[in-house]
């Protein structure tokens, strides 16, 4: 027989059950107002808070302030104050090698809400061909020409990482640190620096540049007053001489003595002689540097018995391409170069720096480079002045004759 509750017992447990359903709803009621309540308590109390919440959850773009700048003359101070420095700078990273991907801003520059403006950090990665203090004595001599200074210097002891801070006027522009990386190749090249003498009124000049300790290889025109006894002179160091041969092109041969061009419209045996005259005029000359610069229809033709001799006394032809920058093809055989430009064609130190400039970075990226500058005041103090840092760059100053290839 199957037990069943009587009528009464199951009238009462569905009581218990209604009512126990009825407590639940209205303790969810009861939160649900106090959290409700405590909420709206919380948003009055801290409506900023409340609001960022909010923002955070939908993710609304919020209204960024932005400080108002005024262009005081502190303001430009600064500014400029920062460009010299950078300009300074990249001329110090260019000398040490120093590629866009190995230069990092790890804190970019900020203006204050005073108008002012925080330092630059910055972490440079250089070879660990560079010591720390060639590193910091290019970094130094760049900043001090512009204008500033490094304030503090230091080095970590465990990494040996080089800390500079550069101030200008006082006011710090940047912090860098300084990282040397045996894994980062140094790149290096041969430069070779051609100083054409055509005229006496160059003398002294020439005489300046003979007491370079830096090897020059100088290009003397063969028939020009004191030609021979300067070229014994030179010949004494480590400078290097070379005949500066005329080739005019057939316009520009009418009125030259024939002896001294080498000409289409003069015979193989005529050009032939010229070179020999030249040769022996200056018999220190390991060379000849082509001169001026042009080009002939039937160069080819006009110069083979020039490239004939040449080659048959063992010595180098190097042709001027007649312009910096030229694209043409720097080679050209055994014992035949080309030069990669002119330094100087307007005679501006501006622009002879910038074009000295041009060919170390091509010698480090072909191992090479022929220069040719004219003998002038302005030559000679541009290389004064850079061929020491170039050096630095990796840059190293040889005769011509050390660029053939045997």
């Amino acid at each position: 027989m199957r037990f069943r509750f009587s009528h009464s017992a199951r009238t009462r447990m569905s009581i218990r059950k209604s009512q126990h359903r009825s407590y639940v709803l209205y303790a969810g009621l009861g939160t649900a107002a106090v959290v409700l309540l405590a909420l709206a308590v919380w948003i009055m109390l801290y409506e900023n808070q409340a609001r960022k919440v909010v923002d955070w959850l939908l993710d609304r773009p919020i209204p960024v302030a932005v400080p108002e700048l005024k262009r005081t003359t502190a303001w430009k101070t600064d500014q400029q104050a920062f460009h010299a420095m950078e300009a300074a700078l990249y001329g110090a990273f260019m000398n040490l090698q120093v590629t866009p991907d190995r230069i990092r801003d790890t804190a970019p520059r900020t203006a204050t809400a005073t108008g002012r403006w925080r330092s630059l950090e910055r972490r440079i990665i250089v070879s660990g061909a560079y010591s720390i203090t060639e590193c910091n004595l290019e970094i130094a001599r760049a900043v001090v020409r512009a204008g500033g200074k490094v304030s503090r210097a230091e080095e970590r002891a465990r990494t040996g990482e080089l800390l500079l801070e550069i101030t200008f006027d006082g006011d710090v522009t940047h912090r860098l640190n300084i990282t040397r990386d045996q894994a980062v190749h140094r790149k290096t090249g041969r430069l070779a620096v051609v100083i054409a003498y055509t005229d006496g009124d160059q003398r002294g000049v020439v005489e300046e540049l003979s007491e370079f300790t830096r090897p020059l290889t100088f290009a003397l025109f063969p028939w020009a007053d004191g030609a021979k006894a300067m070229a014994a002179e030179l010949t004494r160091g480590d400078h290097e001489v070379m005949a500066l041969l005329p080739v005019q092109p057939a316009s520009d041969a009418a009125g030259l003595p024939r002896r001294r061009s080498v000409s289409p419209t003069h015979s193989e045996l005529t050009n032939r002689r010229v070179v020999e005259d030249a040769l022996a005029t200056l018999p220190e000359a390991q060379g000849v540097l082509r001169y001026p610069a042009g080009r002939m229809g039937n160069e080819a033709e006009v110069l083979a018995p020039v490239l004939d001799e040449l080659g048959k006394r063992n010595l180098y032809y190097l042709d001027n391409p007649g312009g910096p920058g030229s694209s043409e093809d720097r080679g050209g055989g055994s014992g035949r170069l080309r030069a990669w430009g002119v330094l100087d064609p307007l005679y501006n130190p501006v622009i002879i720096s910038m074009n000295l400039d041009r060919a170390s970075l091509s010698a480090l990226d072909d191992t090479r480079a022929v220069v040719v500058a004219d003998a002038s005041p302005h030559s000679l103090q541009v290389l004064m002045d850079r061929m020491r840092y170039l050096e630095i760059r990796g840059i190293e100053f040889v005769r011509v004759s050390d660029l053939v290839d045997n």
